[in-house]
């Protein structure tokens, strides 16, 4: 969103499982894209207020019990935005401050932007043939469309810009870890303030699976490495070597339980 009232630009971006690259690219080259506007861009690289917001869509086709809206805390704007919108579209949601994401958000985070970024959920299905559309909630994902699409209306025909708030960075996050290795392993985002990473389900057939973890359980330890949040567990994750043996550590209700997995690859 460029000058007032304010352009919409829709993007896809490729390279996000890799660490965020078509996103990263785009950013980084904005001044080569957008000549006219790299006046306004600070000598330190960041984009804002050139660009005033960033919305995400990540994964909002699986619509179950709530819609996830994460990136709250990079503006004071959006909750009384949200909370505006949603009352013609009136989704169930959830609100998280975090602004440090495991997606392409992130980028622009890290170059001064507001962002709002949705998504539904991870699922057993998820990186597999087994994600087919007949479990895709379309009705759910026209109304998530709605919703954001009334949030980027009242953005570019308004004069009111979302002013940035900069975060802390959660210790060793930065922008996406390149994931080559695959546990299976579904984190539930929604999770709460849960001290390690509960897992909303894990892949059939993948090592997680195979190594005996289950959905509900809590990952409080991966190779070696204690796991208290989800920037742990990615960057735990990040350093494993496929196909070799590790341990795993989770809380089954009251049980601690020790379990070995070998680590497939993504490719």
């Amino acid at each position: 969103m460029f000058q007032k009232p304010q352009d919409i630009l829709f993007a896809a971006w490729s390279g996000e499982e890799l660490g965020l690259l078509g996103s990263a690219y785009f950013a980084d080259h904005f001044r080569d894209v957008y000549p006219n506007l790299s006046e306004g861009i600070g000598a330190d690289g960041k984009l804002y207020p050139v660009v005033i917001a960033n919305l995400n869509l990540d994964m909002v086709g699986r619509l179950r019990e709530n819609l996830v809206l994460q990136g709250i805390g990079s503006s004071p704007f959006w909750k009384g935005e949200i909370e505006k919108r949603n009352a013609v579209v009136g989704l169930p949601i959830t609100l998280q401050s975090d602004s440090y994401l495991p997606t392409d958000a992130s980028t622009f985070y890290l170059k001064g932007i507001p962002i709002l970024s949705a998504f539904t959920g991870s699922h057993s299905e998820y990186h597999t043939p087994r994600d087919t559309p007949e479990l895709l909630n379309y009705d759910g994902a026209a109304q998530i469309a709605k919703l954001m699409g009334l949030i980027a209306r009242s953005l570019g025909s308004s004069e009111v810009v979302p002013e940035y708030t900069e975060q802390r960075a959660p210790e060793d996050q930065g922008v996406r870890a390149a994931m080559t290795a695959y546990l299976g392993s579904i984190p539930d985002y929604a999770q709460g303030d849960i001290q390690g990473v509960l897992l909303s389900g894990v892949s059939k057939d993948g090592p997680a699976a195979t190594a005996g973890v289950k959905a509900k359980d809590i990952v409080i330890e991966l190779a070696g490495r204690k796991v208290e949040n989800i920037y742990d567990y990615t960057y735990a994750i990040e350093a494993l070597k496929v196909g070799q043996e590790t341990e795993i550590v989770v809380k089954r209700g009251s049980e601690t339980l020790r379990m070995k997995v070998t680590p497939q690859s993504r490719q």
